[in-house]
C-alpha cells in the first residue's frame, strides 16, 4: 500500500513540475533554458523513482505508459547516459558530456532518444 501512496504523490509532482516548466517559459523567467533544464533534471529523478515503483509493483504502471521490453531497455539506457552527461556538465566538462551523448547515439536503437541526444550535443556546443 505504501508504494501506491508514493506513486500517487510522484504522479502529482511530475505533473506540477511539467506545468512549472511551461510557466518558466511563459513568464520568460531567465535564464529560461537553464531553469527549464533544472526542472527537467528534477523530473528525471522523479521518473527514476517511479520506474523503481513499477518494477516493484507493475500493476501501478499506467497502461498508457506500459512499454515493451525494448522500449524499457531504451529508456533505461537513455536515463543512464543522460544522468552521466548531466554530471559531467555540472562538473564543468561539457566536452565530456557531448562525448557521452555521442556514445549514446552509437548504442541506442531508439530514434527519439537519439534525437534528444543530438539536441543536447547542439546545446552544449
Amino acid at each position: 500500500m505504501r508504494h501506491k501512496q508514493l506513486h500517487q504523490l510522484l504522479r502529482v509532482a511530475s505533473h506540477l513540475m511539467d506545468q512549472a516548466a511551461a510557466e518558466v517559459h511563459a513568464t520568460d523567467l531567465g535564464p529560461v533554458d537553464e531553469n527549464i533544464q533544472r526542472i527537467g533534471r528534477a523530473l528525471i529523478e522523479v521518473i527514476e523513482v517511479q520506474r523503481q515503483i513499477y518494477a516493484a509493483q507493475p500493476e501501478l504502471q499506467p497502461k498508457t505508459l506500459a512499454a515493451t521490453s525494448r522500449e524499457s531497455d531504451a529508456n533505461r539506457l537513455f536515463t543512464q547516459f543522460t544522468m552521466e552527461a548531466l554530471e559531467l556538465e555540472d562538473a564543468g566538462n561539457p566536452e565530456a558530456a557531448r562525448e557521452k551523448y555521442t556514445q549514446f547515439i552509437g548504442l541506442s536503437p531508439s530514434y527519439p532518444h537519439r534525437e534528444i541526444a543530438r539536441a543536447e550535443i547542439r546545446r552544449l556546443s
